[in-house]
């Protein structure tokens, strides 16, 4: 199982160079609206930069980060993706424990293994929709996914909740918080500035649609800032995805129909696929949602290998601990080719 943990989606250059087909990809929750078209632009225009070496301190960036944010400067770490963070967090602090949820993001315990932390887990409840309550266990590092990967739901309702569960710190992932309209009512950015109990981490590569470029930050207290910035290797940001982020991140008419369109086409393919027979989709704020397997015989190894051939590749979620092999998660995509799973997984379930 341990070997299984650390897959993720978005495999989609393996997909291709098996099925040699065009695949739609629902294994990887990015924003179906791409890049925007001035984005593209601005970054041929730029390419000459790639000859020099990019900004170390990635000022420009974090500049446009903290105006967008309203905070200090000296609040946010740049990264290259969060997940360079994660790791960055537990080779700083080398937390003897680590509790993580389950199921959720699994690159928390894979990092924590990487610095031979004792890894405690605590279940998540189907029963309870997921939801994260109080619990006992105590450790040096708690992970928080919210909205939780790969359930789709808010997990975090009380912030004192956290700060006094006795953890000497807290690393909330809020990878896809950008894609809730009210998002400023539900992250913790503005408790982490204050806090050196608690981390944010933050990503540009799921609702700013720029995965394949690797750029995310962390906010958090300026003396966890300073601490955290002294272990950071050198040149970690390319120069083009410093360029790019910094554009779309206060692209107001990008983020409205970004907004606009995850809800209504969330909305649409919740009902299609409640009405599918076998299967059942559980409620979602992100921009994907997970599924259960009711039909019987059918795993999701199946369903997956079955979907490939109509062109849909969707995310197995057998390795993800606390489920099993009859979990599935898709992203949410454009209507077209949503209409285009929904049609695959009525054919086959």
């Amino acid at each position: 199982m341990d070997n299984l943990i650390f897959k993720h989606g978005g495999d989609i250059y393996g997909i291709k160079r098996r099925y040699k087909k065009e695949i739609i990809d629902f294994s990887a929750n990015i924003n179906p609206l791409g890049l925007p078209s001035h984005i593209k632009k601005t970054i041929y225009k730029h390419f000459n930069r790639i000859l020099h070496y990019p900004d170390p301190k990635a000022k420009d960036l974090t500049q446009k980060i903290a105006k967008y944010w309203k905070i200090d400067n000296e609040n946010i770490l740049v990264g290259n993706g969060s997940v360079e963070l994660i790791y960055l967090i537990v080779s700083v602090y080398k937390p003897e424990t680590t509790l993580i949820p389950t199921p959720s993001f699994c690159e928390y315990e894979r990092a924590a293994k990487s610095i031979n932390s004792k890894l405690q887990f605590f279940k998540l409840k189907e029963r309870e929709n997921f939801g994260f309550t109080a619990i006992d266990k105590k450790s040096d590092v708690l992970f928080l996914c919210n909205p939780n990967n790969p359930t789709g739901n808010l997990v975090i309702n009380h912030y004192q909740r956290v700060v006094k569960s006795g953890h000497k710190l807290v690393v909330i992932d809020e990878a896809f918080m950008d894609f809730l309209p009210d998002q400023k009512n539900h992250t913790l950015i503005w408790r982490a500035i204050n806090c050196k109990k608690i981390v944010v981490l933050r990503t540009l590569t799921k609702f700013f649609a720029l995965p394949g470029l690797r750029i995310g930050y962390l906010v958090a207290h300026k003396e966890t800032i300073k601490k955290l910035k002294q272990h950071q290797p050198p040149w970690n940001t390319n120069s083009l995805a410093q360029l790019a982020a910094g554009l779309i991140l206060n692209d107001k008419k990008y983020i409205k129909n970004t907004y606009a369109l995850i809800e209504r086409e969330r909305n649409f393919l919740f009902k299609q696929l409640v009405n599918i027979k076998g299967l059942k989709p559980y409620p979602s704020v992100a921009n994907f949602m997970l599924i259960k397997i009711e039909k019987t015989g059918l795993t999701s190894k199946i369903l997956k290998e079955l979907l490939l051939k109509k062109g849909v590749y969707i995310r197995d979620c057998s390795n993800f601990r606390n489920l099993n092999d009859k979990y599935i998660r898709v992203a949410v995509r454009s209507h077209g080719e949503n209409l285009k799973l929904v049609k695959a997984l009525g054919e086959v379930v």
